[in-house]
């Protein structure tokens, strides 16, 4: 078994603010000895000298899609339900090679980010294998949730749109026992390839799902021991179906029995505060996306209360054609900030050891993961950052330092189960300029192809727009 040692660094420990000095001593892919001061081993079968770093667990990503990262620079100034016309429209044309483009662009720009790890909400169900592929070469460890769903929003929220545009935006007509079987053979051909890939159930939202297909959520999570990852209340116009439909969305999962430990769910920006209770007391992550959600305009999650309450919470980027970067260092800083301006007593704002524990053991909780701190036994899903720049300058170094600097400029290398993915500037685990050169060689392809559909979005936006005074 192969063994590394980083030792005279800062380290990130669980529930301190403080750096202290110390080592970390990796066998295999976990970490075997975590010593602070002059403690432990001084030889190892790779010593690294980590003076002016910081070793930091690894960030979970604990909510995106990938695919959207051959998309970055298309419209993101419309609210979910006009913007999803457009996005809707590219997704549909992309292909296996857009796909695997995507998943691996986005996981060069993760692992400069001290990204570990992601849950990947995959639309584009017919080119699953290609995504997965791309996953795994990746090196990252990853939660893949392939969408299921059944139902239109153009009929959840009574938007009557001409026959001809029906057509183009209903959702996808697939029998129950079609997705079943579907799931079944990727969890066969799939689940825990390379010790990295996860197989998660991903209905797209509650809502957009009909009874037989949050029957076959529980039958699936169940009958395959699965992780589940779904949308929840992102805006005002899902919250009020929920509502009118069944006294609340969060009321009906509890209802059929979907509430439990395995379910992370996205946004949860609108939800009465009974529901927030049920999640707490079912032990379900939120995922909080603060940048797509201000982006979209589709609110602010009210964080301080969720923590309040003791709802587990992670941190997501969303998509890069709503949320930007998948920089989980610009998201923690809006997690910090964001309440402020709304939250009187500055006691219960959010601390930076607060949302640096979201994005790093919230995320691992919600993939199931034995990472997110630098512990004995925990996987080796570590990132080095250098403290020793003008970027990161500070009187002594501390967690504040480096959740309110650091970004990529400060990441040195990023490990995931003990195997550098990322080090000195370069991409490790695939070959990234290669990729770069097939991207350049498709790019305009990929946004053009989708003309015709983008030309349809138009005409059928102004048939979204007018729901929005109602709410």
């Amino acid at each position: 078994m192969s063994s590394l040692l980083i030792r005279n660094a800062r380290l990130v420990l669980p529930g301190r603010g403080d750096l202290p000095a110390g080592s970390v001593l990796i066998e295999g892919e976990r970490i075997a000895g975590v010593f602070t001061g002059s403690d432990g081993p001084s030889s190892a079968g790779e010593v690294i000298d980590g003076a002016g770093l910081a070793v930091m667990p690894g960030l979970t990503n604990a909510h995106h899609h990938s695919y959207s990262n051959v998309l970055r620079g298309t419209r993101n100034d419309r609210r979910l339900e006009s913007w999803a016309l457009y996005t809707v429209a590219h997704g549909y044309v992309l292909d296996g090679e857009a796909i695997r483009l995507a998943a691996l662009l986005g996981a060069a720009e993760a692992m400069r980010h001290g990204v570990t790890a992601l849950i990947d909400h995959a639309p584009h169900i017919a080119h699953a294998e290609a995504a997965l592929e791309a996953h795994r070469q990746s090196g990252l460890r990853v939660g893949f949730a392939p969408f299921m769903h059944d139902r239109s929003d153009h009929d959840l929220l009574g938007v009557t749109l001409p026959a001809d545009l029906r057509t183009v935006f209903d959702a996808p007509n697939r029998a129950p026992e079609t997705i079943a079987d579907f799931y079944r053979r990727l969890v066969k051909e799939w689940q825990g390839r390379d010790g990295r890939i996860q197989l998660m159930l991903g209905p797209n939202a509650p809502q957009r799902c009909s009874p037989a297909l949050l029957d076959l959520w529980r039958t699936l999570a169940d009958e395959l021991s699965l992780r589940v990852h779904t949308h929840l209340c992102e805006t005002r116009p899902q919250a009020s179906y929920g509502e009118r439909e069944w006294g609340g969305t969060v009321h009906e999962l509890a209802r059929r029995g979907l509430l439990n430990d395995r379910l992370s769910v996205a946004h949860g920006i609108w939800l009465q505060e009974s529901e927030r209770d049920l999640l707490a007391k079912h032990g379900v992550t939120v995922s909080h996306n603060p940048a797509s959600n201000l982006m979209l305009g589709s609110g602010t999650m009210p964080l301080v209360d969720y923590l309040k309450r003791g709802v587990r919470v992670a941190l997501g980027s969303d998509s890069a054609n709503t949320g930007g970067a998948a920089n989980l260092f610009e998201v923690m800083r809006l997690a910090l900030m964001l309440p402020r301006p709304t939250t009187a007593d500055e006691t219960e704002w959010p601390t930076p050891e607060k949302v640096f524990a979201l994005a790093s053991e919230g995320g691992s909780r919600a993939l199931g993961t034995e990472a997110g701190r630098i512990e004995k036994g925990r996987l080796a899903d570590l990132v080095l950052l250098r403290l020793d720049t003008p970027l990161m300058a500070a009187p002594e170094p501390s967690l504040n330092t480096l959740v309110m600097q650091g970004g990529a400029h400060a990441v040195e290398a990023t490990m995931v189960g003990g195997r550098f993915v990322y080090r000195d500037g370069k991409v490790l685990a695939f070959d990234e300029p290669a990729l770069m050169r097939r991207y350049q060689e498709v790019a305009a392809t990929i946004v053009g192809a989708a003309s015709e559909r983008l030309r349809l979005a138009e005409k059928a936006e102004p048939y979204f727009t007018a729901l929005y005074p109602k709410f």
